[in-house]
């Protein structure tokens, strides 16, 4: 199986965290702000910091 390979990011100003979420395709923003709370959903307290960049995988666009 092919890794997916196409960087798309999303900034949060207010926190001041960028989200690098790797997928198939290249993806809307309400398809990043999905795979951005999937994240938040599977982790019970993820250790996220002001500053900090998170790289987020995902299948969205994989059977496209």
């Amino acid at each position: 199986m092919e890794q997916p390979n196409i960087i798309n990011t999303l900034v949060d100003s207010e926190k001041n965290i960028t989200y690098e979420v790797v997928a198939y395709r290249k993806l809307s923003r309400e398809e990043l702000v999905l795979a951005v709370r999937h994240f938040y959903a599977q982790k019970k307290k993820p250790r996220v910091r002001p500053g900090q960049k998170v790289r987020i995988i995902s299948i969205i666009g994989y059977n496209d």
